[in-house]
């Protein structure tokens, strides 16, 4: 519990903090287009994170144990879909992160840094590491499944697979 709720409060002044950056840059489509991407990103977290700690803090004691167990169960695998979108579409959002990170914490305008096929590579690269992604987690999940590290692409492969 007290790692979702972390994970809420950094997520909250995540979409606080991108929040005032979009307001000091809503006449700049080039600053404002990738900041509400990654506020979007950011407030879905905050929607997950929030129903998570909501199913953690309302458990029935009078229940079976059976169906604690099953709401745990589900609960569960809330926790691996989330981190699974997370890690899917987080290729997508490094570049809107650079583009705003460096703009807030830098004043530096990337786009100014970086020639504009640069910028398209690594859209491009984003979109590319997806599919693979999801290939390598069906190709090699299922066999790699016990081993700790590899069990969040055997969840990507399980996701692929009912999506």
């Amino acid at each position: 519990m007290r790692g979702i709720a972390f994970e809420l409060i950094v997520n909250l002044a995540c979409v606080f903090l991108l929040g005032w950056f979009a307001a000091g840059h809503a006449g700049e489509p080039k600053f404002f287009i990738p900041v509400a991407m990654l506020d979007i990103y950011a407030i879905a977290l905050v929607i997950s994170g929030a129903r998570q700690f909501c199913a953690l803090r309302s458990p029935d004691y009078n229940e079976p144990i059976v169906a604690i167990q099953s709401r745990l169960q589900r609960l569960r695998l809330a926790r691996i879909r989330a981190t699974m979108w997370t890690l899917l579409f987080a290729p997508l959002m490094w570049l809107p992160l650079l583009i705003v990170a460096s703009r807030g914490l830098f004043g530096i305008d990337i786009y100014a840094a970086v020639s504009p096929a640069w910028l398209a590579a690594n859209a491009t690269l984003g979109l590319v590491v997806i599919p693979v992604a999801i290939a390598l987690a069906k190709a090699y999940g299922s066999k790699l499944e016990r081993d700790t590290p590899m069990r969040l692409l055997a969840a990507l492969r399980r996701f692929a697979e009912e999506g």
